[in-house]
């Protein structure tokens, strides 16, 4: 016994109608089709469903016992159609994702704004988190994705997570244009170690890449302050007080018409920023548009 939904559809309505013209009419089928339909009905379930005379159909008691099952079942799959089409048309579900506080700051806000615009029946939840607590809560199933970066280096990358690029960052210096800095083309490390320098804290991802690179030419740099949040390092850069070394994403989003940023070379030091995702899991349909949304805006670097 294996009933198709389209014959379901056809018992209800000639239960509804009893004439088999209007059931065609309904189903925009032939007569004789809907007969078929409702012929292969009473096959597959091994008992009479109507009784027929020259102009209608008449139920009989079996279909008086299954009609409320078979209404409800169609019922049930109208929800279901209406649930996925609410779904892929993005005006019913869940966006639940986390970053690593850099990409937190200077990037996520802007772009949860816009998409609560265009999506505002989306339910948004965003958190901010270190790159391994991100990484758990993604493999836990705690959120659905993050967007970070010092997610892995070359290939060490975490067990039962994939790594989508979604921009080529560089490590730039930050200055004010009207410094020495301001006018050079091309600027190295050993070209900024005699300058005031604004810092990440000790211990972050970030800090640890720009120590390394310096421990790998062999110079050596204390920083003169050192910041928690890298809006209060351009602030403070704004102010005259140091150069900074930041990912050069940070200018994009917040804009100082009086800050430069200079790709450091020799060497050039990336910083990719990822999304994280649990292998074999595909994105839904909401996260699909948030992704989208950054390529539109934030795009690669």
């Amino acid at each position: 016994m294996n009933p198709t939904l389209r014959q379901l559809e056809a018992f209800s309505l000639a239960y509804r109608f009893g004439v088999l013209t209007r059931v065609g009419e309904e189903m925009c089928i032939s007569q004789p089709a809907v007969s078929v339909l409702i012929r292969q009905l009473e096959e597959n379930l091994g008992m009479r469903l109507f009784d027929r005379t020259s102009r209608s159909l008449r139920p009989t008691v079996a279909a008086e016992a299954l009609i409320p099952t078979v209404e409800r079942m169609l019922r049930d799959m109208d929800s279901l159609k209406g649930s996925v089409q609410e779904l892929l048309t993005r005006s019913r579900g869940q966006l639940n994702f986390a970053s690593t506080p850099s990409i937190a700051v200077a990037i996520v806000p802007a772009l949860v704004a816009e998409y609560k615009v265009l999506f505002p029946n989306i339910e948004v939840r965003v958190d901010d988190a270190g790159p391994e607590r991100l990484t758990a809560a993604t493999l836990a199933g705690d959120i659905e994705f993050g967007i970070g970066v010092g997610i892995g280096r070359g290939d060490d990358q975490p067990d039962g997570i994939t790594l989508q690029c979604l921009a080529k960052d560089h490590l730039c210096v930050f200055c004010r244009k009207d410094s020495e800095l301001g006018a050079l083309k091309r600027v190295r490390w050993e070209d900024i170690l005699h300058l005031p320098w604004i810092s990440a804290k000790s211990g972050t991802g970030l800090r640890m890449l720009i120590d390394e690179t310096l421990f790998g030419l062999g110079l050596r740099k204390s920083p003169d302050y050192e910041v928690s949040y890298m809006a209060t390092g351009l602030s403070m850069v704004q102010a005259g007080l140091g150069v900074a070394i930041f990912p050069g994403t940070l200018l994009a989003t917040y804009p100082h018409p009086d800050i430069k940023a200079h790709k450091l070379v020799g060497p050039m030091v990336r910083r990719d920023i990822h999304l994280v995702t649990r292998s074999e899991h595909s994105l839904s349909p909401a996260a699909e548009s948030f992704i989208e949304l950054w390529h539109k805006r934030v795009g690669p670097v």
